[in-house]
């Protein structure tokens, strides 16, 4: 029944494991329990233990849903793990399941691998989800949504301010959210001062602000935020791919932007977030395509001097910033 079998994928856990937990509240209309629902985790379990659980009737229920999560055997995904799967078993449960349980499966992936007989099977014989990231419109949505839940709402600037912080990441909107909750108390509205005091900036926002602090020629500001990452354990040879990834990304944008495409074309185009592609296209405004390659080339230099120098390696990041 390809009804009962439901495969939901893509590259944000998070994302995944709310549009399962929404088709399993909506088949389990009663609410779950030991009777009525069982967990996979395919790192840890073979396969056949799922599917014999699916094929077993429900005991004290009418409803019985099998979850099987880090279902990677639909990937590409190498896992050096002891565990023996069995994918002609799998193959011949999709083809042939006729039952009334529900089973879902959840791939951490935004592709799965087409080459595999496997794939091709789930195609024909199961409902397949692709859950992509939210745009920046559909998070504000959700946080409002989210909040509303809680009888608690927020303004805009706040909303503004928390999304500069976080970034369009749902784990983190989601862990930084109950957070303000818990901060605010009994408060119904979270303001700005709210957001500034209590939520943490994300690595990705960080080095985004570095990158914007370095092009802008804040050095001061630049070598500051430098020190406050390597504080939290960040690695400099980390900090420098970042910052070259972001650098990479203006060229892309700018290039693309000087052909008249939009936000949301320059975002497909190059394979990244549209939040990200509007932050950079802010930054470049006044950059030339020339200024632009030559830092991706100081990028390049830096890199292989911190894999082979006996130099200081958070000097020769500070070294870096002074030298763009």
């Amino acid at each position: 029944m390809k009804d009962n079998i439901v495969l939901n994928y893509g590259a944000v856990d998070a994302l995944i494991e709310k549009k399962s937990n929404e088709i399993i509240n909506q088949y389990l209309k009663e609410g779950r329990d030991e009777f009525n629902y069982a967990k996979y985790d395919l790192y840890e379990t073979p396969i056949s233990n799922a599917i014999e659980e699916a094929l077993t009737l429900p005991f004290l229920s009418d409803k019985k849903v099998v979850h099987i999560k880090n279902a990677y055997l639909f990937t590409g995904e190498k896992v050096n793990n002891s565990i023996n799967h069995s994918t002609d078993a799998l193959l011949e449960f999709i083809e042939q399941y006729d039952g009334d349980t529900l089973v879902v499966f959840d791939v951490s992936n935004e592709k799965l691998d087409e080459r595999k007989k496997l794939v091709k099977t789930v195609k024909k014989n199961a409902t397949l989800n692709k859950i992509e990231q939210m745009s920046e419109q559909e998070m504000k949505q959700w946080i409002k949504s989210y909040l509303n839940e809680q009888y608690k709402d927020i303004k805009e600037d706040a909303l503004v301010a928390f999304l500069e912080l976080t970034g369009i990441q749902f784990n983190i909107i989601h862990a930084e959210l109950e957070k303000l909750i818990l901060f605010i108390g009994d408060e119904p509205v979270i303001n700005k001062k709210d957001v500034t005091e209590i939520v943490s900036r994300s690595l990705e926002q960080n080095v985004f602000l570095l990158t914007e602090y370095i092009q802008k020629g804040k050095k001061e500001k630049s070598i500051e935020l430098l020190k406050d990452l390597i504080n939290l354990k960040e690695e400099p040879i980390k900090l420098l791919a970042l910052i070259t990834s972001n650098y990479r990304l203006y060229y892309q944008c700018k290039i693309l932007a000087g052909k008249s495409y939009s936000e949301q074309q320059i975002a497909k185009t190059i394979g990244v977030h549209p939040y990200r592609v509007k932050l950079a296209l802010r930054i470049i405004r006044n950059l030339s395509l020339e200024r632009l390659l030559k830092t991706i080339d100081i990028c390049a230099d830096t890199d292989y001097e911190l894999k082979s120098s006996y130099m200081d390696k958070v000097l020769i990041l500070e070294l870096f910033i002074l030298k763009i």
